[in-house]
């Protein structure tokens, strides 16, 4: 078993999916966090994740309900974001696309996928997926800085190809392996300190 590329006082990691077609490769990345660290990993999505996601195959490969999505009311009598966000040693968005990066940099928290994040003290590690029109948009640069500024830990983008023509882009969602190397070369239990103009 690989060691852990960071130390997690409980061993839970929260994955907040939002609407970006990587989020298609996240069972995978349950399924790996969870056999290779032996975390527990949990599992919220923003609607529009959810229709390029299945919930069901999220909680099987999870062993837990799935947050936030149309097909599981919370009928539990818990305060969910508040539950959630407690729940979680970290917390990483998979992938964070440019609408909900622009919320978050804004404090907005309309959906649960951005109340959790509002409410919890565990590191927030956000792995962009934008396109290269979003990713040099000044707009999007500005709440990038924002969100650095915060202490929210930024992943470098990487380079992939468009689900819409096939072409290279930059601005793509990295891959999890890029995400692992990410903690394990980064102190995310400390205030973030990084420049987001090198994502």
């Amino acid at each position: 078993m690989p060691k852990p590329p960071v130390d997690l006082p409980r061993g839970r990691v929260l994955l907040v999916g939002t609407g970006a077609i990587g989020v298609a490769l996240i069972p995978g990345w349950v399924l790996y966090l969870r056999e290779a660290f032996k975390w527990d990993i949990r599992v919220c999505l923003t609607w529009s994740a959810e229709q390029l996601v299945s919930p069901a195959a999220l909680a099987a490969l999870s062993g837990h309900a799935v947050h936030g999505t149309s097909t599981t009311p919370d009928l539990e009598g818990v305060v969910r974001h508040r539950e959630l966000a407690e729940w979680a040693d970290l917390v990483i968005v998979a992938p964070a696309t440019g609408n909900y990066i622009a919320k978050l940099a804004q404090g907005i928290a309309d959906s649960l996928a951005l109340t959790v994040v509002a409410f919890t003290d565990a590191p927030i590690v956000l792995v962009p997926s934008l396109t290269d029109s979003v990713a040099t948009n000044p707009a999007t640069r500005r709440n990038l800085r924002s969100l650095s500024a915060d202490g929210f830990h930024l992943v470098p983008t990487a380079d992939g190809f468009s689900a819409h023509d096939g072409e290279a882009i930059g601005g793509a969602m990295p891959n999890i392996i890029q995400v692992i190397d990410y903690l394990a070369g980064h102190p995310i239990l400390e205030r973030s300190d990084e420049d987001p103009a090198a994502l």
